[in-house]
């Protein structure tokens, strides 16, 4: 396979990053692949999509960023999701960006931490803040690929560029293994010139980079922390719910 370590990242909040990291793993355990999930976004929604509590005292990504002698081995916890295990968000994350910046080693410590577990699973997913911190940086330089959802609005593809740009600085500076695993169409309206006209501008810009499979918008997705488990578990034959089985296909297919 081309890709093992994915991050999913956008510095735009709400383009649906973690939606489509949660269910791209719920559709691929349906087809018996294993999956090792990896919350570095302090707001934990991961870690609650699927069924833990960023709040509780377990160990979690905090911990193993913040102190040497926590391995990730610690901090793997069974998900909802058949086959697909947690590396949770718990509130130390928070103060990972003050207390790591001095260390010579900042960039790449989850690279070396996660060495010890990552060849237990068939894929690795990420999930990124929606920021350009250290978090960030320590996620897409352990990756070889980067899967981006983007929105079909005007401002989210000029945001790409911008997105694409930083990604190459982190690639020239720490991980020339770092590929564009693919950019995702979401939150798709299809009463909307707009969306459209987005979504012909992402081909023509990017071509092959980008998904055919399109993830419509729909107020059902919002459920998913209600649920605390993927759209693909809670609604099993939602039209979005088989968008994201669709993606999982596309997916394998590519890689």
């Amino acid at each position: 396979m081309k890709h093992h370590v994915i991050s999913f990242a956008n510095q735009k909040g709400g383009v649906g990053k973690t939606t489509t990291c949660v269910n791209l793993a719920g559709a691929l355990s349906e087809k018996g692949k294993t999956i090792l999930l990896v919350d570095m976004d302090y707001q934990g929604n991961l870690t609650l999509g699927v069924g833990l509590d960023p709040g509780d005292s377990r160990p979690g990504m905090g911990d193993v960023l913040l102190y040497p002698e926590v391995s990730f081995r610690e901090v793997i916890h069974p998900s909802v999701i058949p086959n697909a295990d947690i590396a949770p968000a718990n509130l130390d994350l928070s103060k990972v960006d003050i207390n790591i910046d001095k260390r010579p080693e900042r960039h790449g410590i989850l690279h070396d931490k996660l060495h010890e577990v990552k060849d237990n699973y068939d894929y690795v997913f990420i999930d990124c803040p929606p920021a350009f911190n250290l978090l960030t940086v320590n996620s897409l330089s352990t990756s070889d690929g980067i899967i981006i959802p983007i929105q079909c609005y005007p401002y989210s593809l000029a945001g790409l560029n911008t997105l694409l740009e930083i990604i190459d600085d982190i690639r020239y500076a720490y991980n020339f293994d770092l590929e564009i695993a693919g950019i995702v169409p979401t939150a798709y309206e299809t009463n909307t010139r707009i969306a459209a006209d987005v979504l012909s501008e992402l081909h023509e810009r990017y071509g092959g980079k980008v998904y055919d499979t399109i993830i419509r918008k729909s107020v059902k997705v919002a459920e998913g922390p209600l649920h605390r488990k993927p759209m693909v578990m809670y609604a099993r034959s939602h039209p979005v719910s088989q968008a994201y089985r669709e993606l999982a296909e596309e997916f394998l297919r590519r890689e």
